[in-house]
């Protein structure tokens, strides 16, 4: 194999922006503005702007404090593309600012809204939820001659690095030589050009084989990653074969490349996106059929099971939310305050929407979490409810 571009083979930009961004503002000793601002304008270009402006005037902030940051929420919005803008900043944005654009919304706790704002301590549960439900893909393509993996992160595509088969052009010369007799001139046929393309299928075996090896050091770099396979169906049998047994597991789907593989990388983003989420989808549809089936429904059921480390997976839709009551004291959650009462009869409680509070107790009931968006939340809500559990071994 000859590495015909080598790009930076860890890089997930998005994912690691958002890590850092994570801890700069964990460390922070100051309140902060927190914004989540959908920024597609649609039919009226101010639109943005005003959903801004009316979440930053439900905050408890003198006025020259407020108006300040409206002026930097304001000139965040007049310089970027659409997509979900998350900004931070101190009373003086000169002072401390950061944002960034994403192009997969987060969930939000209390459910989706076009724009709300926080005040106080950094508000980092939408974008910890969106990093642990949305895990990177490794998209591997390959051919007869050439390969390419693209990380696909968060909405964005980075090409990993490309490769080209190297052929042996010493050993077509000999081929060459034996089947005609006269140096220098091709083979047209006959014994000599069926070893040499014996010996081609051998360099694309080797080719595969190695490709095999750079695909599993890529899925390895990234926690939880799936593994998508691109290209002609002979070279993704091909592939996957030389895989390891735990990464044929990790594989999401095996789809045709698209029509122009020598495509920038840039380009890639939406067709490698949509295969993507199109198998996501049908992952998703399988999820529902068993929870249906096998599933444990219902807020305070499902509650109970996950806290007490009895679930496998729990799913909730991203755009909808449910309130539940917490104990102060041991972080138990609860359906209702009498629920809770039964394990906490004296603590505080407070009441809070179920996602600010799901991910530590997945992370406590070593469970999976699934958010599910569009028709298969809708699915999920319609026929199933707000929170739904598979037991271990369900």
């Amino acid at each position: 194999m000859r590495d015909a571009d080598t790009h930076d083979a860890d890089a997930l930009p998005v994912r690691r922006e958002l890590e850092d961004l994570i801890h700069e503002l964990q460390a922070a000793q100051r309140p902060l503005l927190s914004l989540y601002l959908d920024v597609h304008a649609g039919s009226d270009p101010n639109a943005p702007a005003q959903r801004a402006d009316a979440a930053l005037r439900e905050l408890p902030l003198d006025r020259a404090v407020r108006e300040r940051l409206e002026r930097h929420v304001l000139s965040l919005v007049r310089q970027t593309g659409e997509g979900t803008l998350v900004a931070f900043a101190a009373e003086d944005p000169d002072d401390l600012a950061v944002h960034r654009l994403l192009r997969v919304p987060p969930p939000l706790p209390g459910g989706a809204r076009d724009a709300v704002a926080h005040w106080g301590d950094p508000w980092l549960t939408p974008l910890e939820l969106l990093l642990a439900n949305e895990p990177p893909v490794i998209a591997a393509f390959v051919d007869e001659r050439r390969a390419r993996l693209f990380v696909q992160d968060l909405g964005e595509a980075t090409e990993a690095s490309s490769y080209v088969r190297a052929l042996d052009t010493e050993a077509w010369r000999r081929f060459a030589e034996h089947s005609t007799g006269t140096p220098g001139q091709p083979a047209r046929g006959g014994s000599g050009m069926d070893a040499y393309e014996a010996r081609e299928d051998a360099w694309t075996a080797r080719f595969v084989r190695d490709l095999a090896g750079q695909v599993a050091g890529a899925v390895a770099a990234r926690e939880g990653a799936r593994l998508v396979l691109l290209g002609e169906s002979r070279r993704i049998a091909q592939l996957e074969e030389e895989l390891p047994t735990h990464l044929r597991d990790a594989v999401l789907t095996r789809a045709p490349a698209p029509a122009d593989p020598d495509l920038q990388a840039s380009q890639w983003r939406d067709p490698l996106t949509e295969v993507v989420r199109s198998a996501l989808h049908e992952e998703d549809e399988a999820y529902l059929n068993r929870l249906a089936r096998d599933g444990l429904t219902g807020t305070g059921v499902v509650l109970d099971a996950l806290q007490r480390g009895t679930l496998e997976l729990v799913v909730v839709p991203a755009d909808h939310d449910v309130e539940v009551v917490r104990c102060l004291g041991s972080g138990w959650m609860a359906e209702d305050e009498a629920a809770v009462r039964q394990v906490c009869p004296s603590d505080p409680i407070e009441r809070v929407p179920l996602k600010e509070r799901l991910l530590a107790a997945v992370r406590t009931g070593r469970a999976r979490l699934r958010i599910l968006r569009g028709p298969d939340a809708k699915r999920l809500q319609d026929r199933i409810g707000p929170i739904a559990g598979l037991p271990r071994g369900g």
